[in-house]
């Protein structure tokens, strides 16, 4: 799902890309997953800096982000229950552009 303009009131599984990375020489991180039962309601306490540590952190280090993703579902614990099977991925950025693919290639047939 895209975001364009207002973000909607949904339960979902959403990425959030950071607009440099965050962390160490070690390890650096650019993307956050979470779920909620209100996108627009938790997308507003990640910018209020009473979200996740993750974007807390960002906010600390004047980092600015944006969700890149949705994945809409029909309640709270599914998309909690989408959050844990996409973070087995491990690897967030490449999720995301497997998504992307997908959304391409399923525009491109139609």
């Amino acid at each position: 799902m895209e975001l364009s303009g207002e973000i909607p009131s949904i339960p979902c599984c959403y990425m959030i890309e950071l607009s440099r990375p965050l962390g160490n020489e070690k390890h650096q991180a650019r993307y956050y997953l979470g779920s909620c039962a209100n996108l627009k309601k938790r997308f507003q306490q990640h910018l209020q800096g009473s979200g996740a540590a993750f974007t807390r952190a960002a906010i600390k280090r004047g980092i600015e982000f944006k969700i890149v993703h949705v994945w809409k579902t029909s309640s709270k614990q599914e998309a909690r229950q989408l959050e844990i099977q996409l973070k087995r991925y491990k690897n967030h950025a490449q999720l995301l552009r497997r998504v992307q693919n997908v959304k391409t290639h399923s525009t491109k047939t139609r």
